[in-house]
């Protein structure tokens, strides 16, 4: 899959300041000017493509994985000072740590040494800690505050455009997205990575699977490595330590 959709987003609100107001979607793109902002999402849904159209889009900006943040010393970094930081994958530190708070307060105490500058910060939903997090980040921010931020779903139109670039594989995009109806797992093609893989599912045999079951085994089997290296490496370390 080689296009690139521009992607939408949602603002996590407080309760207080959400009551009586729906929840807006808003191009991700319109975040540009704000200081600081969290990125979630769920596994494969675009957290680093986005991170990487929007720094690309930003000047002035830098992309670092957090991994990488953490592992070199500042000072050894100049192209990281003054600069918007999109830090990718807190996530990815997180795993296999014995305390999850640990590589994040690394990660504060450098941004702090770095003179609090603006910066966006990716994970995955299900390793956010909510107002903890948020509230521990907002210490480091240029302006005391940070906005959470929740990757949407992929819209009909963006998996139109994405199912188009597979011409030559999937040779018509609206029938591809009723098959997946029809076998009520139109739920996959919301989420990029999954999108890719049910692709690869159902036109590796040149054609689609009789029953939902079958279908959404042929799609889990594409599904069942991990695709994320530094997950896996560290699901790995952790089971050598034990």
């Amino acid at each position: 899959m080689s296009i690139i959709v521009p992607r939408t987003c949602t603002e996590i609100a407080d309760k207080a300041a959400r009551q009586g107001q729906a929840s807006v979607s808003r191009p991700l793109e319109e975040f540009r000017d704000t200081p600081a902002y969290v990125l979630l999402g769920d596994p494969g849904s675009g957290k680093t493509t986005a991170f990487k159209v929007e720094s690309a889009a930003t000047d002035n900006a830098c992309l670092v994985s957090a991994r990488e943040f953490l592992t070199f010393d500042v000072n050894d970094h100049p192209e990281w000072r003054n600069k918007t930081l999109f830090i990718d994958g807190l996530d990815e530190v997180r795993v296999g740590a014995s305390d999850a708070r640990t590589p994040f307060d690394a990660i504060r105490q450098r941004l702090d040494r770095l003179g609090k500058p603006r910066f966006r910060l990716s994970c995955r939903q299900a390793d956010w800690l909510g107002k903890n997090d948020l509230t521990k980040l907002g210490a480091v921010s240029p302006n005391s505050n940070v906005t959470s931020l929740r990757l949407d779903p992929l819209t009909n139109s963006d998996v139109e455009k994405i199912l188009m670039d597979w011409l030559g594989n999937v040779d018509d995009a609206d029938e591809f997205i009723a098959k997946a109806g029809d076998r009520k797992i139109d739920g996959l093609l919301t989420n990029p990575q999954s999108l890719d893989l049910l692709v690869k599912a159902v036109t590796g045999g040149g054609s689609w699977p009789e029953s939902r079951l079958e279908t959404f085994g042929q799609a889990c089997r594409q599904m069942v490595p991990e695709h994320n290296e530094e997950h896996q490496a560290a699901r790995e370390s952790s089971s050598i330590a034990v």
